[in-house]
């Protein structure tokens, strides 16, 4: 059964957002950035700002020099998961949204009569003209349409923006051969070393190599299964079972300093344990970091502690605080902090604790879940967190969606 996956990615979404949401930016270059600071870097960039060579990651300085007439627009989360709901509100309307796979992207599959060229093609530009028509300019999208989720990713890249390319894998055509290694998902700087210690060089290269060669270059069946999503073959992929939850975050310069890292850490391991138990696991292993400023000859910090596996939220602090008290005397210039959770189990899966757990404890983890399920992650916190908290602002990355 012929079968074609419809991927819609919206182009420059955070700036392009910014630009919708107030009309006096609209037609000038804007980049997005996290905090009114030179020494940050663009989060996004809008259209305009990007025939200046400005994208995801250049510097604030260098924009500057780029285009002195950048606009610097700070990030706001909320704004951008509000357009985020409303937009996918409306994509579903047209289409049967199979994955949302970021912030601004998702794809819907279809079969049957409605995967053949000209009916799906029709389909992605009625979703075309229903963003036009409820949204407007400067919030577009670029659409590819493939047999594979990768190929039609790929194709939504190739015009950008507001593109709608059809990718055959029986014949992608001289565009897609045109494109470089770097510009299909999931080639890095790594692996295009290793394509071309094989002699892979070129994308047509790629596509006409056999899936026992990629096997050998990725060293494992993922080189097949990239030859199948290449050659329009959806591969079956094993459920991906998770080894830890962490969360990691570059502290405000108000926050460089012990008590604001401690402050970030108390909020960060507060986020993890609820994301610990929304996601049904206990731990028995945490990591925490410290970061040093890299202008500072300062060494980082990390410490690890393993305990009885639990889901608490009141235990796991205090296996924090305990583990914070051992941090060095030198402990100064604190750039980033992270806590990651380990040796997870399944909360549900049978087996024999030494200790009963404390029905306080779980009483209070259950009133805790059911605050931030009921009026947000940032309702309730405990009060040695206050002053990350009040400094914090939030942040999208674009492979993930935050509740906000």
């Amino acid at each position: 059964m012929r079968r074609t996956v419809c991927f819609v990615d919206f182009n420059s979404y955070f700036a392009a957002v910014e630009q919708h949401a107030n009309p006096l930016l609209r037609g000038k270059p804007v980049a997005v950035i996290a905090s009114m600071t030179d020494a940050t870097c663009c989060i996004a960039a809008s259209r305009e700002a990007k025939r200046y060579g400005i994208k995801t990651g250049t510097p604030v300085r260098e924009a500057r020099a780029r285009c002195p007439g950048i606009i610097l627009v700070l990030s706001d989360a909320v704004k951008y998961m509000n357009y985020h709901r409303r937009l996918i509100s409306l994509i579903e309307e047209e289409i049967p949204v199979e994955k949302v796979c970021s912030i601004d992207e998702l794809y819907a599959v279809f079969t049957g009569p409605y995967a053949e060229k000209e009916k799906v093609w029709q389909i992605a530009l009625q979703v075309k003209r229903r963003l036009a028509s409820d949204f407007g300019d400067p919030l577009t999208c670029s659409i590819g349409l493939a047999p594979t989720v990768f190929l039609a990713k790929t194709a939504s890249d190739m015009h950008k923006p507001d593109g709608l390319v059809w990718l055959d894998a029986q014949q992608p055509g001289s565009e897609f051969f045109e494109l470089e290694l770097r510009d299909l998902c999931g080639i890095g700087a790594n692996m295009h070393e290793r394509l071309k210690i094989r002699g892979i060089r070129t994308v047509r290269q790629l596509w006409e190599a056999t899936p026992r060669q990629l096997r050998a270059v990725w060293g494992g069946i993922e080189g097949e299964r990239f030859w199948q999503s290449l050659h329009g073959i959806e591969p079956v992929r094993p459920e991906i079972v998770a080894r830890q939850i962490g969360h990691s975050k570059i502290l405000h310069p108000r926050l460089r300093h012990e008590d604001g890292a401690r402050a970030m850490l108390e909020r960060l391991v507060y986020k993890a344990a609820l994301r610990l138990r929304r996601e049904g696991y206990e731990c028995g292993e945490m990591h925490i970091k410290v970061k040093s400023s890299r202008d500072m000859n300062v060494p980082s910090w990390s410490v690890m502690a393993r305990f009885p596996s639990t889901q608490e939220i009141r235990v796991l602090l205090e296996v924090w605080r305990a583990l914070w008290l051992e941090r060095p005397q030198s402990l100064s210039h604190p750039f980033a902090v992270g806590v990651d959770l380990s040796r997870l189990l399944t909360h549900s899966d049978p087996r024999l604790p030494l200790f009963a757990p404390d029905p306080r404890e779980m009483a209070l983890s259950r009133l805790l879940d059911q605050v931030a399920k009921r009026h947000g992650a940032k309702a309730l916190w405990f009060g040695s967190a206050q002053a990350a908290l009040s400094e914090d602002v939030p942040r999208i990355a674009f492979q993930s969606l935050p509740d906000v």
